[in-house]
């Protein structure tokens, strides 16, 4: 039976991962693999995943179906490499019940690059 308290908990399609370092590309198809095989183990289908480079390293979006409450996808966003400062805060924030509890600082106009589309979706670059 689920708790009224985690009822109010936003649930999220998208993931969310810091990575700070960079890697070669065929680390980083390895990174994609590896995430796709985490997801699965915990009955999710992942949609899509896009990269954007910063300064330290790389941005993940990973968009999954079906969708899960805030405490799993920052769970899950931590089996998956997440910063652990970031994790930490996020907890705090889902604690705090704040909807906006993953945040990633991009650069204005920094473009994301398609990594993996599932079938069925459009590739973007």
């Amino acid at each position: 039976m689920r708790r009224r308290r985690d009822a109010e908990i936003p649930r999220v399609s998208e993931l969310r991962v810091d990575k700070d370092c960079h890697v070669s590309s065929q680390l980083e198809r390895e990174y994609v693999r590896q995430s796709i095989a985490i997801l699965r183990k915990h009955h999710l289908r992942v949609e899509l995943i896009k990269a954007t480079r910063t300064y330290h390293g790389r941005h993940y979006y990973i968009s999954i179906d079906p969708p899960v409450d805030a405490r799993t996808a920052n769970n899950l966003q931590y089996l998956l490499g997440d910063d652990a400062r970031r994790v930490d805060f996020n907890r705090a924030r889902v604690i705090s019940r704040l909807k906006e509890w993953s945040l990633l600082f991009e650069d204005v106009g920094r473009k994301l690059k398609t990594l993996y589309p599932n079938a069925g979706t459009k590739a973007e670059t």
